[in-house]
């Protein structure tokens, strides 16, 4: 299986904050995005632990997840970064003060069913994201969010073709 050509990022710069203003409306709905359930931070750590468990039988799947967890690593440090040019507090918790827990990840070790789920999740993101979209004030932040949308649906594009190569090689 030839997995050098995948792309997990789309190939266009990320838009910087400008003009953020103490805004806790806007810190609530970037919280959320980095630390909740379904955040950034569940993103980044459930890659890595599947790359973790696919480098056993599929190495080049598990460098792609790795890969995408990289992205998603990038999108938490811009989040993480926006809560604190909008007056907030950079902790791994939600818009309700929740701290982050490990058993939001799914431990999940059967490859297609991951693959499964991340899409899902992928689904969620951008569907948070374009609900961020309308909620939040800044321009540049909607900018940002609709850029890291694009980047998520590069992701739903990698899993499923992943997953058809998976369900073709019957694993």
């Amino acid at each position: 299986m030839d997995l050098d050509s995948i792309k997990v990022r789309v190939d266009k710069p990320y838009p910087k904050i400008v003009g953020a203003t103490n805004e806790p409306m806007t810190v609530s709905i970037l919280k959320n995005l980095a630390s909740a359930r379904t955040s950034e931070l569940s993103a980044v750590l459930q890659y890595i632990y599947q790359s973790v468990v696919a480098d056993k039988t599929m190495s080049d799947i598990a460098d792609i997840l790795e890969e995408i967890g990289i992205v998603e690593m990038t999108h938490l440090d811009m989040l993480m970064h926006a809560i604190t040019d909008f007056g907030g507090i950079p902790k791994y918790e939600d818009s309700n003060g929740y701290q982050f827990n490990t058993n939001y990840i799914n431990y999940n070790t059967k490859l297609k069913d991951m693959l499964n789920n991340n899409i899902v999740a992928e689904q969620k993101a951008i569907d948070q994201y374009r609900e961020g979209i309308r909620r939040v004030r800044n321009e540049s932040l909607k900018n940002l969010f609709a850029r890291i949308i694009e980047d998520e649906e590069q992701h739903i594009k990698v899993f499923k073709y992943l997953l058809d190569s998976v369900e073709f090689l019957s694993i």
